[in-house]
């Protein structure tokens, strides 16, 4: 059929397409109902242009959509940070509210454990960073997270002029490896009482954020600990049995006693 033709049928519902078709692989369509079922924009998800999305693509977007929905619906904040985000911690989920009306319809929920790392990001420059098996470093955390910071990044001057303030997670997604959230996006000078708010609540989301990572960090028992401490101590012997200090049989007497322990 032509390009104009009106009974093209969308490749996901096989309903026809109409005009407001978009095109994606394979020289096949998708109607405007699936384009916005699975949330689509001009460039497509993960970084994929739409005309390279094949019709799998869309029908896991599409089931991604429905998934998130039913995880709002479930989604129950312990914690609100401003308008920046929301956090679960009963269930271990967490979101990044809209930078406008700092609300949580169309966001996307996360998972804790999704969390690598993070850092604040000052007019595309890295303040404070964090995560998986790192100590916050930059500016002095504070609020109600209350997290020490590790150091200092950087000596250069600070400049009296904020243009944009936004926090960069790293998640770990291969399709979705990157997260922002926008707490300024205006041109504001710093000893402004609305930056200084902006910069304790963006200090703030890094506070729980480091939190959750240290949450994830795996944990050593006592009964962990008891078995590096037999291992060592065979190892030990074993040692002594090469430099023939112990002959096998006193060895496996060793051995046998260490292990019923």
């Amino acid at each position: 059929m032509g390009f104009f033709s009106l009974k093209e049928v969308c490749s996901v519902c096989e309903q026809e397409v109409g005009l407001n078709r978009n095109r994606i692989a394979d020289k096949k369509w998708v109607c405007p109902s699936c384009f916005k079922e699975a949330n689509l924009k001009k460039i497509g998800t993960n970084e994929k242009a739409i005309t390279k999305m094949t019709v799998e693509d869309i029908k896991n977007a599409i089931l991604a959509q429905k998934e998130n929905k039913a995880e709002l619906e479930n989604f129950n904040p312990t914690k609100r940070i401003g308008k920046s985000m929301e956090f679960d911690d009963v269930n271990q989920k967490w979101l990044i509210l809209s930078s406008v009306l700092g609300k949580r319809n169309k966001s996307t929920v996360y998972n804790y454990s999704d969390i690598v790392n993070f850092e604040l990001l000052e007019d595309g420059e890295s303040v404070s960073s964090g995560g998986l098996g790192r100590a916050v470093v930059g500016g002095a955390l504070f609020g109600g997270a209350g997290a020490i910071v590790g150091g200092v990044t950087g000596q250069k001057k600070s400049k009296g002029i904020c243009t944009s303030l936004r926090i960069k997670i790293t998640l770990n997604n291969i399709n979705k490896p990157t997260v922002y959230v926008d707490i300024l996006k205006t041109e504001i000078k710093k000893n402004n009482p609305i930056y200084k708010k902006a910069y304790k609540e963006a200090q703030e989301c890094l506070s729980v954020l480091q939190l959750i990572c240290n949450q994830q960090q795996p944990t050593t028992t006592i009964s962990d600990q008891q078995s590096t401490s037999v291992a060592d101590e065979i190892l030990k012997y074993k040692n002594l049995l090469d430099m023939g200090a112990i002959t096998q049989e006193e060895f496996d007497e060793k051995k046998s006693e260490l292990l019923s322990k």
